[in-house]
């Protein structure tokens, strides 16, 4: 029994101290050189450092607009400053994108310039699911897409998460072309 309790809070640790390294780095994640990132909210310094970093030239915020709230009014500051373009979409990670809200959502990921910094509050789902249409658009299968939506960037669709929403949207905006390479490039353009 007490072998069981330690194996059990060992793994607790590992999980928590993970997910710790993930997120206290800002999520930040390249998902194709010089043409999409991947974070969490970054607030003024973290965004201007993207921006200085890796040329930045959009932002999409899957937040929704957020005034007078910190950290969005600081990335808008450092946005206009910089001249990098903000869309904010409000999606939520716990509900699956209707037809309209996934076809905004791929209208910003086509439209956006780059390279384009998508995030959302702690960068694993929604930016995750983003991160996934991108990669479909591209090209990538739908296994290539999903691993955007993976433990490895705090992405828990398990134990009864409504963040699983996500992993619907995706599997659902792959079934009319599941047979194709190509998946979703035509609902795209």
């Amino acid at each position: 029994m007490r072998v069981a309790g330690w194996t059990i809070l060992t793994g607790l640790l590992v999980i928590v101290g993970a997910y710790a390294f993930v997120h206290g780095r800002g999520n930040f994640h390249e998902v194709e050189k010089g043409v999409l990132y991947r974070s969490a909210r970054l607030g003024a310094e973290g965004l201007e450092n993207a921006i200085a970093r890796h040329g930045i030239k959009s932002v999409l915020n899957l937040c929704g607009p957020q005034p007078g709230v910190a950290w969005y009014e600081g990335e808008v500051q450092i946005a206009r400053r910089n001249g990098v373009l903000i869309r904010d979409l409000a999606i939520s990670a716990n509900q699956e994108l209707n037809q309209l809200q996934l076809a905004e959502l791929l209208k910003a990921l086509r439209d956006a310039p780059k390279p384009l910094l998508i995030h959302c509050r702690a960068g694993s789902d929604r930016t995750g699911l983003a991160c996934a249409l991108f990669v479909a658009w591209r090209g990538g299968s739908y296994l290539e897409a999903r691993e955007q939506l993976g433990l490895y960037y705090g992405h828990f669709p398990y134990l009864g998460s409504k963040s699983a929403a996500m992993d619907l949207t995706l599997a659902r905006f792959f079934e009319p072309v599941s047979s194709q390479r190509v998946a979703g490039r035509s609902l795209i353009r």
